[in-house]
């Protein structure tokens, strides 16, 4: 079982030996905030993840991979079908990637 983000968090601050004082420092963002994010009661600004790749020297691709997991979770975990759910977000947003290369919106 896949834990939350704030309970990664939470945990690689465990790890570090960082208080949440010395975090929620070094990501710019109040103590408390830090405290209701690995708590699961506030989310994780998405500006924070290159700050948390630097902190705990980690990639940052993967914490974007475990951010953006968890906010598709939030979505599809009451439907009975995920599998079927995930496979039709995956079509669309080959879709729209394709259009936004198309109207060049997205250079590779």
């Amino acid at each position: 079982m896949k834990e939350t983000f704030g309970e990664y968090i939470h945990r690689l601050r465990a790890d570090k030996g960082l208080t949440l004082t010395k975090l929620a420092a070094a990501l710019d963002i109040d103590q408390s905030t830090l405290s209701k994010i690995e708590n699961g009661k506030r989310n994780v600004p998405v500006e924070v993840l290159p700050k948390l790749s630097t902190v705990f020297k980690l990639d940052l691709k993967h914490l974007e991979h475990e951010y953006f997991s968890e906010k598709i979770a939030e979505i599809i975990y009451p439907q009975e079908e995920p599998k079927q759910l995930l496979k039709a977000a995956e079509e669309k947003a080959k879709y729209m990637r394709m259009k936004n290369i198309e109207q060049g919106k997205i250079n590779f």
